[in-house]
């Protein structure tokens, strides 16, 4: 008889916070933790209103976090692919850049360009090279040199000249 007159006594919980976790749904971090908060308070609270829109406010706000990751990953992927393509560009550029100075230096002491890579003393800098390196063309006043992509880089191009002019023939970053 003492519980059940302690039973009744107990206040019946306020549906106020689950009714917020649920307007709260198109505030999608905030209505995620204030259902949290919600399903919290009220789990013990058996078969009451609060509780059963506590966990409709979970469900919906929960729900709502698979497409919206979905939609950040959509836009966040391809921006990072982009991103790393033209990271590993940067090996290109800056042994062309490389190559260059060696053909400054080769022309300095010999007056005219090398037409071979060991002639100028050149070695492409890299753990991993994803790029071959060749001159095509050398001469006593002009001279051009290629890095061609391999591998996940194929169909990478790029060209410097003696004038230090750096220039991307075929693109794979788009």
């Amino acid at each position: 008889m003492n519980q059940a007159s302690s039973s009744s006594s107990m206040p019946k919980p306020s549906i106020v916070l689950p009714v917020i976790a649920i307007i709260a749904f198109f505030f999608w971090p905030l209505g995620l933790i204030l259902s949290i908060v919600a399903i919290a308070k009220y789990s013990k609270a058996k078969g009451t209103t609060a509780r059963t829109l506590a966990i409709v406010a979970l469900v919906m706000n929960a729900g709502l976090a698979v497409p919206l990751v979905g939609c950040l990953a959509a836009i966040a992927i391809p921006n990072f692919i982009k991103f790393q393509c033209r990271s590993k560009q940067s090996e290109a550029r800056a042994n062309l850049k490389s190559l260059y100075v060696s053909q400054a230096a080769h022309r300095a002491e010999t007056d005219s360009y090398g037409a071979d890579l060991n002639t100028i003393k050149f070695e492409p800098m890299g753990a991993k090279l994803r790029y071959t390196y060749r001159i095509v063309e050398a001469t006593k006043d002009t001279f051009r040199a290629e890095a061609t992509g391999s591998g996940d880089m194929e169909g990478d191009r790029w060209v410097i000249t003696e004038k230090n002019a750096l220039e991307s023939l075929d693109s794979r970053c788009h």
